[in-house]
């Protein structure tokens, strides 16, 4: 499978979509075992080739990409704790952490991508530890640092990113105003960017999907270094 991986992006080959479906109805190991090489072609082998090569690119903006790898997740659901018993996923996701130490998917800044029916793609903080969390709240409330970070968002979601994050509150946080300018950024629990929708039939174009992955990612790039250095507590970079 490695050496599958290092021959290059081309798209996601015909068929993927189909072999997700029939699994959805099958959820079975034995049927996934009888077909996991149709798996390994569809989606676990172009998923890694596109990894490694948005690694490769986007390393020159982002440095310390030299320090982290890519990581494609498992298809095999964790359902310790779910209603849901069915033991396969029906997509396939994979984190490109874009700072050193943030290679859990939950925490650090990076980038992410759920390929299947519904691709979404989307790169930020998707939670903040409550003291991270604290820290960008009182950061995004004062109007000196926190009205160029708004200005930054509202000028991505005019470009069609959407605000994303694992949870919010119904509610303003304890100490905010509701009528605070920023209340709805203030309510987030994690700030990511959800970038412009792409749809199933774009994966298959190799080229095109990953020089736009590239692109997109290059348009919020200020504000996932302003992110990082947040987390960091050092100086934030100007938006």
């Amino acid at each position: 499978m490695a050496a599958s991986a290092r021959a290059g992006f081309s798209g996601f080959p015909d068929g993927g979509l189909d072999f997700f479906r029939q699994l959805a109805i099958s959820q079975n190991r034995d049927w996934f075992k009888a077909h996991k090489d149709a798996y390994e072609l569809l989606w676990l082998r172009p998923m890694t080739a596109l990894f490694d090569e948005l690694h490769q690119k986007l390393e020159p903006r982002f440095p310390e990409l030299a320090q982290v790898k890519p990581k494609v997740f498992r298809i095999y659901r964790d359902v310790r704790f779910s209603k849901n018993k069915a033991p396969f996923k029906t997509s396939i996701a994979a984190i490109l952490p874009l700072f050193a130490g943030g290679e859990r998917a939950e925490g650090g800044t990076g980038f992410y991508c759920d390929f299947g029916e519904a691709p979404f793609v989307a790169a930020g903080r998707w939670s903040m530890e409550p003291d991270l969390l604290k820290h960008f709240r009182t950061t995004v409330a004062a109007d000196k640092t926190g009205v160029p970070f708004a200005r930054a968002v509202q000028k991505a979601t005019r470009a069609g990113f959407t605000i994303s994050s694992m949870d919010a509150l119904k509610r303003p946080p304890p100490g905010f105003d509701k009528d605070h300018p920023r209340i709805d950024l203030l309510k987030l629990k994690g700030f990511a960017l959800r970038f412009p929708e792409r749809k199933a039939s774009d994966l298959k174009h190799g080229r095109a999907l990953r020089d736009g992955l590239v692109a997109d990612v290059a348009r919020i790039a200020p504000l996932l270094k302003w992110l990082e250095a947040l987390s960091r507590h050092t100086t934030l970079p100007k938006l």
